[in-house]
């Protein structure tokens, strides 16, 4: 497994952290600790710890009381914590000399955290202005910290699913204006995308956009990717086909950082969606 490559923990989904870090050892996997891992009071310390090839994703650790990242938040009490969450995050990225730490980009209401993924209730007028701002100052502090520690920080691309959009979109960064208008406020060195191929597949497909078009238009700003697949209507995780739409484009992005999120696979089908992103999509299928 080339050292550019990992796997998200989603892989994994029902075992334990310890179970997860055994079978990375044994095969020489590298490991995404994302969100979805249970609580654990020494989860940090398990972190940093480990001796696989590692990287922190967002919400990892979850913190013992629940509450949805949310850097533009008009809550300043959600909103600091979700920034004082990055900074550990970047820090986390430092203690396993990881190049980045990412988290999503900012919604513009407040979820429940048991609505991710889900229809999300929208009980407030929202004022995209107000939490475009609040999402700038948010990155602003948290890249002052990342030039510190000297690891890159990315924004995440978000997911309009159809059934979260009513005519108003209540998330930031799903398509290339709204992404192409945060690069352009903000221009550091240490500050990239990390796009989520399924996520633009699903908010294009709501957005009735051209999937390739946005994708030529966004890859400048990208320095990592997390690769799933689905049908356009939701993101669910889905295990890499011959049918994936980013299949062509992997051989111009070799170099970059690519995570497997797909959810709850077996060793054999571990070794097939490696197989397809190391050979740059050439691999043969067994789906």
């Amino acid at each position: 497994m080339k050292n550019n490559i990992f796997l998200s923990s989603l892989a994994f989904l029902g075992k334990s952290v310890e179970e997860i870090i055994n079978i990375c050892e044994e095969n020489n996997y590298n490991l995404e600790f994302s969100s979805g891992m249970p609580y654990k009071k020494n989860m940090v310390e398990i972190y940093r710890n480990c001796s696989i090839n590692r990287q922190p994703h967002n919400y990892f650790p979850d913190p013992e009381i629940p509450f949805v990242l949310n850097l533009a938040s008009i809550n300043s009490v959600i909103r600091n914590k979700s920034i004082a969450h990055c900074k550990e995050g970047l820090k986390l990225a430092k203690s396993s000399n990881s190049s980045f730490y990412a988290a999503h980009a900012g919604f513009c209401i407040d979820p429940n955290p048991l609505e991710l993924g889900k229809k999300i209730s929208i009980n407030q007028k929202i004022n995209k202005k107000i939490n475009k701002n609040f999402f700038i100052d948010s990155i602003s502090q948290i890249l002052q910290y990342a030039d510190d520690l000297q690891i890159d920080f990315l924004i995440e691309n978000n997911v309009l699913a159809p059934f979260n959009y009513n005519g108003e979109n209540p998330l930031l960064c799903c398509e290339f204006n709204d992404i192409d208008w945060l690069f352009r406020e903000i221009k550091h060195d240490r500050f990239g995308l990390l796009l989520d191929t399924a996520h633009l597949k699903v908010s294009c497909k709501t957005l009735g956009l051209d999937l390739l078009n946005e994708f030529n238009k966004i890859s400048p700003y990208i320095k990592a990717f997390h690769h799933s697949d689905n049908d356009g209507t939701k993101d669910n995780n889905q295990k890499l086909t011959k049918n994936y739409w980013f299949l062509d484009f992997l051989k111009n992005f070799e170099n970059y950082v690519h995570v497997i999120e797909v959810k709850s696979l077996t060793m054999p089908e571990i070794e097939t969606q490696i197989k397809i992103i190391q050979n740059n999509g050439t691999s043969k299928y067994n789906n």
